[in-house]
């Protein structure tokens, strides 16, 4: 079973077609919960309603940039729920799938894992440090490094990170949830899910799979997607997913390829 934690905050026609963009690409065995880190209580409370996805109940609102908290709060409350999966997936509203192959890809790159991420970073000295994100960490580890009892820390990319269900319930046990919440409250670090779960995870004892560089053609930062890639990478099988997806053009054209292979297949 894949559960995707999905993060959203507003344009609900979006995320109808990103709902079922995932489950077009994965069929079967598939929960989608989603997090409301928008303003809008109801945001996405129709969407799951009509798409059977689950909503996470411990959605707040998020500020941009500062978004860190919400995989934690979805792998929390699927725990309290006692809602069972084999693998948790980090989701972005600006992801999407472009081919199918993701389920057999994790089988295959996760035999004998425990997560899969984009790339692996370790950020052992500050003065040598120039990734941005780790910069500002740095400039607040004399309160972050009494959490993360280490005196070093790891870091990768927030989309498509996967940790399979027995590493989450180690994570989750390590997790001092008051001291977290403090530091959560009062941090000054962007994109702190780059370098939060990974952490964690490893000092679990975790072992860590980077996705091969084949599949991360169509999986970036910066620039946004454009529709000529989206069209090219239809053409490629290891073109499983892409990011980031911001256009409302790229997007439409993306489920409106879905809606035609769905069409050409019941021909």
């Amino acid at each position: 079973m894949i559960c995707f934690a999905l993060l959203a905050h507003k344009d609900e026609e979006a995320l109808l077609q990103q709902v079922r963009n995932i489950r077009e690409y994965n069929p079967n065995d598939t929960l989608i919960v989603l997090y409301n880190g928008g303003n809008d209580p109801d945001f996405g409370k129709a969407v799951c309603k009509s798409e059977n996805v689950l909503y996470c109940t411990s959605s707040r609102p998020l500020q941009a940039g500062k978004t860190g908290r919400f995989f934690y709060d979805v792998m929390a409350w699927l725990e309290e729920a006692h809602i069972s999966y084999e693998y948790l997936v980090y989701t972005e509203s600006d992801v999407m799938f472009i081919n199918h192959g993701f389920k057999d890809l994790l089988e295959q790159l996760m035999n004998g894992y425990d997560c899969l991420v984009e790339a692996v970073k370790v950020e052992m000295y500050p003065d040598k440090s120039n990734w941005t994100t780790a910069m500002r960490m740095w400039k607040e580890w004399h309160l972050w490094k009494p959490f993360f009892r280490s005196e070093f820390f790891y870091g990768t990319f927030n989309p498509m990170q996967v940790y399979r269900r027995r590493i989450v319930k180690r994570m989750l046990r390590r997790i001092n949830k008051s001291h977290l919440e403090r530091l959560l409250d009062k941090t000054g670090v962007i994109s702190m899910g780059e370098m939060l779960y990974l952490t964690i995870a490893m000092q679990c004892g975790a072992k860590c799979q980077e996705y091969p560089r084949m599949y991360r053609k169509y999986f970036r930062y910066r620039p946004f997607i454009s529709l000529d890639e989206v069209k090219d990478a239809k053409r490629l099988p290891e073109a499983i997913f892409a990011h980031p997806i911001k256009d409302h053009s790229v997007r439409a054209w993306i489920s409106s390829s879905q809606t035609t292979k769905d069409t050409e297949g019941h021909s």
